[in-house]
Protein backbone atom coordinates (compact mmCIF):
# COMPACT_ATOMS: atom_id res chain seq x y z
CA UNK A 1 0.00 0.00 0.00
CA UNK A 2 2.70 2.11 0.77
CA UNK A 3 4.31 1.88 -2.78
CA UNK A 4 1.04 2.38 -4.60
CA UNK A 5 0.39 5.66 -2.64
CA UNK A 6 4.09 6.92 -2.81
CA UNK A 7 3.97 5.93 -6.95
CA UNK A 8 0.78 8.25 -7.12
CA UNK A 9 1.88 10.90 -4.62
CA UNK A 10 4.02 11.85 -6.51
CA UNK A 11 1.69 13.01 -9.69
CA UNK A 12 -0.23 14.05 -7.07
CA UNK A 13 -3.64 12.68 -8.08
CA UNK A 14 -4.53 9.17 -7.25
CA UNK A 15 -5.80 6.68 -9.86
CA UNK A 16 -8.69 7.10 -11.81
CA UNK A 17 -10.35 4.11 -10.21
CA UNK A 18 -9.66 5.96 -6.90
CA UNK A 19 -11.31 9.48 -8.36
CA UNK A 20 -14.04 7.83 -9.45
CA UNK A 21 -14.84 5.65 -6.61
CA UNK A 22 -14.65 8.70 -4.76
CA UNK A 23 -17.10 10.45 -6.64
CA UNK A 24 -19.26 7.55 -7.38
CA UNK A 25 -19.30 6.03 -3.99
CA UNK A 26 -18.02 2.31 -5.68
CA UNK A 27 -15.08 1.18 -6.72
CA UNK A 28 -14.38 -1.47 -9.82
CA UNK A 29 -11.66 -3.75 -9.29
CA UNK A 30 -11.45 -5.20 -12.66
CA UNK A 31 -7.50 -5.03 -12.29
CA UNK A 32 -4.17 -6.74 -11.40
CA UNK A 33 -3.70 -4.18 -8.28
CA UNK A 34 -6.86 -5.25 -6.92
CA UNK A 35 -5.95 -5.79 -2.90
CA UNK A 36 -3.59 -2.68 -2.89
CA UNK A 37 -6.94 -0.75 -4.83
CA UNK A 38 -9.10 -1.90 -1.99
CA UNK A 39 -6.91 -1.53 1.39
CA UNK A 40 -6.58 2.25 0.24
CA UNK A 41 -10.41 2.75 -0.85
CA UNK A 42 -11.69 0.82 2.40
CA UNK A 43 -9.23 3.41 4.45
CA UNK A 44 -10.94 6.05 2.43
CA UNK A 45 -14.32 4.73 3.39
CA UNK A 46 -13.52 4.04 6.80
CA UNK A 47 -12.35 8.01 7.82
CA UNK A 48 -15.55 9.25 5.84
CA UNK A 49 -17.82 6.71 7.61
CA UNK A 50 -19.39 5.43 4.35
CA UNK A 51 -19.97 2.36 3.38
CA UNK A 52 -17.18 0.31 1.05
CA UNK A 53 -19.52 -0.83 -2.43
CA UNK A 54 -16.82 -2.50 -5.08
CA UNK A 55 -17.44 -4.77 -7.58
CA UNK A 56 -15.14 -7.75 -9.09
CA UNK A 57 -14.57 -10.48 -11.35
CA UNK A 58 -15.81 -13.87 -10.17
CA UNK A 59 -12.99 -15.18 -11.69
CA UNK A 60 -9.79 -14.22 -13.00
CA UNK A 61 -11.39 -14.83 -17.13
CA UNK A 62 -15.26 -14.68 -16.07
CA UNK A 63 -17.67 -12.25 -17.76
CA UNK A 64 -19.43 -12.52 -14.84
CA UNK A 65 -19.04 -10.21 -11.73
CA UNK A 66 -19.52 -10.09 -8.10
CA UNK A 67 -20.77 -6.84 -6.16
CA UNK A 68 -19.97 -6.52 -2.33
CA UNK A 69 -21.08 -4.23 0.08
CA UNK A 70 -19.52 -3.73 3.63
CA UNK A 71 -20.31 -2.04 6.55
CA UNK A 72 -17.68 -2.70 8.83
CA UNK A 73 -16.18 0.89 7.84
CA UNK A 74 -19.50 2.74 9.25
CA UNK A 75 -20.49 2.91 12.51
CA UNK A 76 -24.31 1.62 11.41
CA UNK A 77 -25.62 -1.66 10.38
CA UNK A 78 -28.66 -2.58 7.85
CA UNK A 79 -32.52 -2.21 9.39
CA UNK A 80 -34.83 -4.43 8.55
CA UNK A 81 -36.31 -1.58 6.18
CA UNK A 82 -32.84 -1.95 4.46
CA UNK A 83 -32.59 -4.82 4.17
CA UNK A 84 -35.94 -5.30 2.42
CA UNK A 85 -34.51 -2.61 0.24
CA UNK A 86 -31.72 -4.32 -0.75
CA UNK A 87 -33.58 -7.76 -1.30
CA UNK A 88 -36.23 -5.83 -3.69
CA UNK A 89 -33.03 -4.00 -5.70
CA UNK A 90 -31.16 -7.35 -6.06
CA UNK A 91 -34.17 -9.04 -7.16
CA UNK A 92 -33.64 -7.20 -10.76
CA UNK A 93 -30.29 -8.03 -11.13
CA UNK A 94 -29.65 -11.40 -9.47
CA UNK A 95 -31.23 -14.31 -9.07
CA UNK A 96 -32.05 -14.57 -5.19
CA UNK A 97 -30.20 -17.93 -4.81
CA UNK A 98 -26.94 -15.87 -5.71
CA UNK A 99 -27.61 -13.00 -3.05
CA UNK A 100 -26.81 -13.10 0.75
CA UNK A 101 -27.57 -10.03 2.71
CA UNK A 102 -26.46 -9.59 6.65
CA UNK A 103 -26.51 -6.47 8.69
CA UNK A 104 -23.21 -5.91 8.11
CA UNK A 105 -21.85 -7.10 4.60
CA UNK A 106 -23.88 -8.68 1.88
CA UNK A 107 -22.54 -10.29 -1.36
CA UNK A 108 -24.33 -11.06 -5.19
CA UNK A 109 -22.63 -12.88 -7.77
CA UNK A 110 -23.16 -14.03 -11.26
CA UNK A 111 -24.15 -10.37 -11.96
CA UNK A 112 -23.97 -9.27 -15.58
CA UNK A 113 -21.07 -7.34 -16.82
CA UNK A 114 -23.01 -4.50 -18.07
CA UNK A 115 -25.16 -4.23 -15.07
CA UNK A 116 -22.06 -4.86 -12.51
CA UNK A 117 -21.66 -0.47 -12.21
CA UNK A 118 -25.29 0.10 -12.17
CA UNK A 119 -26.26 -2.56 -9.45
CA UNK A 120 -23.38 -1.32 -7.45
CA UNK A 121 -24.18 2.05 -7.22
CA UNK A 122 -28.08 1.35 -6.83
CA UNK A 123 -26.46 -0.42 -3.32
CA UNK A 124 -24.90 2.94 -2.58
CA UNK A 125 -27.69 4.84 -2.71
CA UNK A 126 -29.82 2.30 -0.96
CA UNK A 127 -28.19 1.78 2.00
CA UNK A 128 -27.17 5.39 2.31
CA UNK A 129 -30.89 6.43 2.23
CA UNK A 130 -32.47 7.57 5.77
CA UNK A 131 -34.30 4.83 7.46
CA UNK A 132 -32.46 1.83 5.47
CA UNK A 133 -29.27 2.02 8.10
CA UNK A 134 -29.25 2.87 12.43
CA UNK A 135 -26.19 3.24 14.70
CA UNK A 136 -24.78 -0.24 15.48
CA UNK A 137 -23.65 0.31 19.06
CA UNK A 138 -26.62 2.61 20.81
CA UNK A 139 -25.55 4.40 23.95
CA UNK A 140 -26.22 3.23 26.94
CA UNK A 141 -29.17 4.35 29.14
CA UNK A 142 -28.56 5.48 32.61
CA UNK A 143 -29.39 3.62 35.46
CA UNK A 144 -29.42 4.16 39.27
CA UNK A 145 -26.28 2.47 39.69
CA UNK A 146 -24.29 3.89 37.52
CA UNK A 147 -24.74 7.13 38.10
CA UNK A 148 -23.72 6.83 41.92
CA UNK A 149 -19.92 8.23 42.44
CA UNK A 150 -17.42 6.22 44.35
CA UNK A 151 -14.94 8.37 45.47
CA UNK A 152 -11.44 6.77 45.34
CA UNK A 153 -8.26 7.72 47.66
CA UNK A 154 -5.29 9.04 46.13
CA UNK A 155 -2.41 8.55 47.55
CA UNK A 156 -0.51 11.90 47.63
CA UNK A 157 3.72 11.64 47.82
CA UNK A 158 6.08 14.46 49.12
Amino acid sequence: MVSFMREHSERGTPPKRLRSAMENGVLNVRCQRREELLRVHGLWCWRMGLPMVWFERRTRNSRLSRVHLDLFTTPGRLTLRGHAALIALSSRYVAARHGSISAYEAVWDHVGPADAAEFARSVFRTVRRAGNYELAIQPAAPDSQSSRVVPFPVARFA
